[in-house]
């Protein structure tokens, strides 16, 4: 064994998963073993080595209380030369004998540690010699491609280990040993195969083979016929034309591509970042080994696609097939992107055919229980701000998942946050006006130039996953008997797919990262000229991150570690923000270049200060307000930002957060309780001054709101359709910014207008006549007046004054 050890590790390379083994939970004081998950000499060889290497830990006390010779046991071994089957019968033995054990001394226990040992990572395919060798096959191991194994993937050896089963005393005690014994195998053998298919995927066919089974589909062929019927074409053009598309289409997952790509951007991260973390992992690993994933991040930048496939590769779980833009499918690099589980889409599907065809694709591969990666927003954030959910794939899902499911199907929102985006300068260009640049061959070498800056940190952190199966019990429990046709869209099926989108937002706001960036463009685009000096500055971000430490958000967000001196530097650094020296003290502001692209980083993180910064805005105009008041306009507000932010509170959860909020800003000596009122300090002093730049944190949302109220009551009732109402906020929100140099193009953002007044008609405070016109409720009047309280009198008068 010692000399195998050596002559493996001239190829051996081994990887953990996980890497902190800590967050297993073995115990250090109970005797433990490991359980493979097959016999193999050469997984038996490289546990030794790790173990002797200090790589894992040493089982102990096993031959002085339980009289094994061995600490290494299999739970399956192949018996037979070329008949080759699968015997269970030695491991049985072994730990009956334990249990008996356990269960005449009831002192002793013990803890199996299963584990598995991956030379490689390729999932098994249906064609190709060599590659049924090289892959790690879901049949027998045999002992020539383990040979072969060795040579080929040694230096992508990924040992697998899981959570510790206890038997104790306690271990059901009803059963007899042998029945015990059974259970537990059963249990190891099930939860083995669970983890190789969270590490190496399902068996997959040749994109050809896929492709011929989707055109083969019952419902596939009718659409072929009725596209021929409708194009007057032959069946058998009609045909071709359905194989084009699927192939359009299809990914073409490949181990080799995989490991490629990997190779690439482990150079790519070190270079170019500064690294990337992964929050919230553990959690994702258990889960990838019990349910089918659909992992939705944000969408922020092209490197979305490849950080989670990268990131889940890395810590030993399978990557997604990934939906992607038809734009993407470039000469090269889109087979490069099929090879590495890219499918491609095209915008619109305006097409019966096509649609039929990518569901059906879908379908196939949740049938196989393939994760997937979408977007549900569609594109790409130009504001940093969430952008509401595209019910498309969702639905598709939801169809898919009805008609065909192999296992419970779970929703992963993430949140990926970048100190500075690649994508920038481009960004920066569509939010001054210009129109967003075509993908191009051209333009990717072009990227090339954008290597030798600095980005920065990326982090990951992972939300709370949402189950499937709980939202259609919810809006249909007897979902399980139902088949849904390619256009049924009952109302309780548009329910689930309206309640999941908005869901993953929410959780992945509830991920959310802070990062340098975020606090320095939260804090200097509150401030006059965008600057402020040192002082203040290191108090205001202290603030902010008190805010978020003290009256967390959700238990996944996460903040900077650097110290206020480190988030300064980081903006110098990344050329954010420069340094102006000064006899009274050092100002820092926003260089002008990035005011503009500075307002996507502050939109990130609005969401984490939607009731601070509110109640900020009371004190702007008056030294003194009621608590009551604060609360109950707090109440009224909540639904329109719950909206545009994806709040995660109720209306009643948010007033509680406010309280909570109004005692924090007292501790921190913002705020005094006067009475029943609350007073802030006077004018001139720092406290003041840190309160104001928190109002004007969410200031702008507040005024877009007022632009419309006070829209609707200077036209009065029955005069604006709901399209002329946008048009004309849009126009007065424009004027606004360049009167006031907002440098903020979301102020004016039209979409932003429809969702308000779309909640504005939820909440019943408008309605429209049968004629499209604008109905005005009672409940109009105490808004006005509410905002009006709020918002700076300068803003409200020109607002007023241009309407």
């Amino acid at each position: 064994m010692s000399l195998l050890s050596k002559l493996l590790y001239l190829r051996v390379k081994v990887e953990y998963s996980p890497t902190k083994l800590k967050s297993l939970g073995i115990n250090p004081d109970i005797p433990f073993l490991y359980v493979l998950s097959s016999e193999s000499t050469i997984s038996r060889s490289i546990l030794w080595e790790e173990i002797n290497r200090g790589n894992l830990p040493k089982p102990f006390k096993l031959d002085s209380e339980f009289g094994l010779k061995k600490s290494i046991l299999a739970s399956e071994k192949t018996v037979g030369f070329w008949n080759q089957k699968l015997d269970f019968k030695d491991f049985e033995t072994q730990l009956e004998d334990l249990i008996v054990q356990i269960r005449n001394d009831q002192n002793k226990q013990l803890q199996l540690i299963p584990i598995s040992v991956f030379l490689g990572r390729a999932p098994d395919k249906d064609h190709g010699f060599f590659k049924v060798i090289f892959s790690e096959k879901w049949g027998i191991t045999g002992r020539f491609r383990k040979f072969f194994s060795v040579l080929v993937h040694g230096k992508h050896t990924l040992v697998r280990l899981s959570q510790p089963i206890l038997v104790n005393k306690d271990l059901d005690t009803q059963d007899d040993p042998v029945r015990m014994t059974h259970k537990l195998s059963r249990v190891l053998r099930l939860h083995n195969n669970r983890v190789k298919t969270s590490v190496v995927g399902r068996d997959l066919s040749h994109r050809r083979t896929i492709a011929k089974n989707i055109i083969k589909r019952p419902i596939v062929q009718q659409e072929i016929r009725n596209y021929a019927e409708r194009r007057k074409l032959a069946p058998e053009i009609a045909e071709k034309e359905a194989e084009k598309i699927i192939r359009e289409i299809a990914a073409d997952y490949s181990y080799s591509a995989i490991k490629f790509m990997s190779g690439i951007f482990r150079w790519f991260w070190t270079k170019v970042y500064d690294g990337v973390k992964l929050n919230f992992f553990d959690e994702l690993r258990n889960l990838a080994t019990e349910k089918e994933i659909i992992y939705t991040p944000c969408h922020r930048s092209h490197i979305d696609y490849l950080i989670l496939s990268y990131s889940l590769y890395e810590r030993g779980i399978v990557p997604p097939h990934i939906a992607a833009g038809i734009n993407l499918n470039l000469p090269v690099v889109g087979r490069i992107l099929r090879g590495s589980g890219a499918f491609f889409l095209r915008r619109s599907f305006n097409s019966a055919l096509y649609s039929t065809i990518f569901s059906e694709y879908l379908s196939s591969l949740i049938a196989h229980g393939v994760s997937i990666e979408y977007f549900i927003e569609g594109t790409r954030s130009r504001t940093g701000r969430l952008l509401h959910p595209k019910a498309g794939m969702l639905a598709m899902t939801v169809r898919s998942y009805l008609n065909e499911r192999s296992k419970p199907l779970v929703f992963v929102p993430s949140s990926l946050n970048y100190e500075k985006l690649m994508e920038g300068a481009s960004y920066k260009n569509e939010l001054g006006g210009k129109g967003k640049k075509k993908e191009s061959i051209g333009g990717l070498f072009k990227t090339w130039k954008l290597l030798k800056e600095d980005y920065g940190r990326l982090t990951v952190n992972f939300s709370e996953h949402i189950e499937l199966d709980r939202l259609l019990d919810k809006h249909q429990p007897n979902w399980r008997e139902i088949k849904l046709g390619v256009k049924e869209k009952p109302q309780w099926f548009k329910d689930v797919v309206s309640e999941a989108g908005n869901e993953i937002l929410t959780n992945i706001n509830k991920a959310s990262h802070v990062n340098p960036i975020n606090l320095l463009a939260v804090t200097l685009l509150s401030t006059p000229n965008r600057a402020a000096s040192e002082k203040n500055l290191r108090a205001q971000i202290e603030l902010y991150r008190k805010i978020i430490l003290n009256l967390p958000y959700s238990e996944r967000t996460t903040v900077t570690e650097l110290t206020v001196d480190e988030i300064i530097a980081k903006g110098v650094n990344l050329g954010f923000i420069q340094r102006v020296e000064h006899p009274l003290g050092d100002v820092v502001q926003v260089k002008d270049e990035m005011g503009v692209l500075m307002t996507y980083y502050r939109n990130n993180v609005l969401h984490l200060f939607a009731a601070s910064s509110f109640i900020a805005m009371f004190f702007v105009n008056d030294l003194k307000q009621p608590r009551r008041e604060i609360l109950r306009l707090m109440a009224i507000v909540y639904p329109f930002i719950k909206n545009e932010l994806f709040l995660k509170w109720t209306r009643e959860e948010f007033v509680e957060y406010g309280r909570k909020t109004l005692k924090l800003l007292k501790d921190l000596d913002l705020l005094v309780s006067v009475g029943r009122n609350l007073e802030r300090h006077k004018g001139g002093s720092l406290q003041a001054a840190q309160l104001r730049v928190l109002a004007n944190a969410l200031m702008q949302t507040y005024e877009r709101f007022f632009i419309v109220i006070a829209l609707l009551k200077k036209r009065g009732s029955g005069t604006l359709t709901s399209g002329e109402l946008e048009s004309l906020c849009q126009q007065v929100a424009s004027q606004l910014s360049l009167l006031y140099e907002f440098n903020s193009p979301d102020f004016f953002d039209k979409n932003l207008f429809k969702q308000f007044i779309s909640v504005l008609k939820e909440e019943q405070i408008i309605k429209t006549d049968p004629a499209g016109k604008i109905i005005h409720s009672d409940n109009l009047e105490p808004m006005y007046l509410g905002a009006k309280n709020i918002l700076s009198r300068r803003i409200r008068h020109s607002i007023l004054y241009l309407l």
